[in-house]
């Protein structure tokens, strides 16, 4: 029989190296980042539709869905008392104390015997 008019089927597991490829990735990273992978024998292989999923729920939780600012700040450790300035936030001087505070200070002289 000749098959050769049927095509193959796509590779759904991919080498370490086919998937950091497949996600624009290096390899380094890819092992960072803890994306799931398929343990057969003592192969390591990344199956497409678990580089898919991955992806869809990264591109979720990341940096513009979840953080309003670019420090993070934990409430549960800061007890709601640090600001966004990074630490306590003072009282302003009034005006009037301001300019108090910045006239020179003129001292009488003693007049001379």
């Amino acid at each position: 029989m000749d098959d050769s008019g049927l095509p193959l089927p796509a590779v759904r597991c991919l080498s370490k190296e086919e998937a950091s490829a497949y996600l624009g990735i290096g390899v380094t990273l890819l092992s960072e980042l803890d994306i799931p992978f398929v343990k057969l024998g003592r192969r390591c292989v990344y199956d497409r539709l678990d580089l898919d999923a991955w992806l869809d729920e990264y591109k979720q939780r990341g940096w513009a869905r979840k953080e309003k600012s670019l420090w993070l700040k934990k409430q549960e450790s800061t007890g709601a008392r640090i600001h966004d300035s990074g630490g306590l936030i003072q009282p302003s001087l009034t005006v009037s104390a301001y300019a108090e505070a910045l006239k020179p200070k003129i001292a009488s002289k003693p007049k001379p015997m």
